[in-house]
């Protein structure tokens, strides 16, 4: 498969967006599994 210079910036621009991706969902995935965790301990301790 022949790589040219227009194949090769869509390749490039693909993996950037879904770094970017990746970026943006990964921080809000890991606080909302925290946060749930946190709440479990609270209600634990108050009982």
């Amino acid at each position: 498969m022949k790589l040219n210079a227009v194949r090769a910036m869509l390749i490039v621009s693909l993996v950037i967006i879904l770094f970017y991706i990746l970026g943006l969902f990964l921080p809000i995935i890991k606080n909302t599994k925290e946060s749930n965790i946190k709440n479990l301990r609270i209600i634990e301790f108050s009982i």
